[in-house]
């Protein structure tokens, strides 16, 4: 099983902007040294919530600073962008990371960000379909062209091409049996944010169940399978509950954020506040849904629950809310030295990772 990290950058008030990018590539250098597989950086706009709000630029940066962890975007808001502008961008961060790119991609689902940038948040779905359609084109065809509700394409050729002459593996975040099905009837990876393990398992389930009724043999589901990414929220300490009051005290400063800049009060009456996957933000936090919370042991058992699924890639959250660095830097060297290796002694005759030689998607 393969560990990465998820990059926000959450900016508390105490912490001046610059500190928040210095220790977002600390995490990045652990990562590399450490024996980490990913970095995944996820989009958000114009607040303390998250200060990526250009992640194709932090990704080159990303690259120029590793040389073998693969760099995944988790997720481009692709409703926000011109599509065209981000296939440029993406094949730019492939050559510069050597083809160590994943590109992940979701509709989003802020209204205050949606409003900041003028695109109707009702159109966030067709958008997502619609532009996913023009980056794949881009990237893969050598001539695209495309005419369409949003967007229209005169014949061009992207340059630069893609690192390894074809468009970098693409998977698609799903929070909803829908987006879910889209993916399987696509046949595309699937990123799951923070469910608790027993609906991973159902999602799993659906998953299977759709492309064996496509006809796929469940070899190569399995495979399919072993290529989603879970995303789980970490923190880790001497024991459970010294783990457990760090991470819920850390979630009350981003669920109050969560509430200000993607709630009601942030431009759209009714709208229920989101943390970053999306998920509502409850007023209190009586339990961690979709967490690895605990001793390494205790982090472990979660992990090889979800290994017993055919998960073989986790991302790990470790750096949110208002968490105090010390104590995400000690989870991260924790996982480093006594939770890696265990995943890695346990995979010997784990699924080839995804798109060693650039596979399809």
């Amino acid at each position: 099983m393969e560990i990465g990290i998820f990059q926000l950058l959450p900016a508390p008030e105490a912490l001046a902007d610059r500190e928040v990018i210095e220790q977002a590539l600390w995490e990045v250098d652990c990562a590399e040294a450490g024996g980490y597989g990913s970095v995944w950086i996820t989009e958000h706009h114009l607040s303390s919530f998250g200060l990526i709000g250009t992640p194709s630029v932090y990704a080159a940066a990303v690259a120029q600073r590793t040389r073998r962890v693969r760099i995944g975007y988790a997720i481009a808001v692709l409703p926000l962008h011109h599509p065209l502008r981000l296939a440029e961008e993406i094949a730019w961060v492939d050559n510069l990371s050597r083809g160590r790119l994943l590109v992940g991609v979701g509709p989003g689902f802020s209204p205050y960000e949606f409003g900041a940038f003028g695109v109707p948040l009702e159109e966030r779905h067709a958008r997502l379909q619609e532009g996913a359609a023009i980056l794949r084109g881009a990237l893969s065809q050598e001539t695209f062209s495309h005419a369409g509700r949003f967007w229209t394409v005169p014949p061009v050729t992207l340059r630069p091409r893609p690192f390894r002459g074809c468009a970098p593996p693409f998977l698609r975040a799903s929070s909803s049996p829908e987006s879910l099905r889209q993916a399987a009837l696509d046949g595309v990876p699937v990123m799951l944010g923070l469910k608790p393990t027993s609906q991973i398992a159902e999602c799993i389930a659906a998953y299977r169940a759709c492309r064996s009724a496509l006809g796929l043999p469940a070899a190569e589901i399995a495979r399919e399978v072993a290529e989603f990414r879970v995303l789980r929220r970490v923190a880790l300490a001497a024991s459970d509950e010294e783990a457990l009051a760090d991470a819920r005290g850390a979630l009350r400063w981003e669920a109050a954020t969560a509430r200000r800049v993607h709630g009601a009060g942030a431009g759209a009456a009714g709208t229920p506040a989101k943390l970053a996957d999306g998920s509502d933000a409850a007023d209190d936090l009586p339990e961690i849904t979709g967490g690895c919370i605990g001793t390494p042991r205790t982090v472990l058992r979660e992990l090889r629950a979800l290994r017993a699924l055919g998960v073989r890639h986790v991302i790990a959250w470790l750096n949110f809310g208002d968490l105090p660095y010390a104590k995400v830097r000690r989870s991260m060297e924790l996982i480093r030295h006594e939770v890696i290796p265990d995943l890695a002694d346990g995979d010997a005759a784990a699924p080839v990772a995804l798109a060693a030689a650039g596979a399809p998607v």
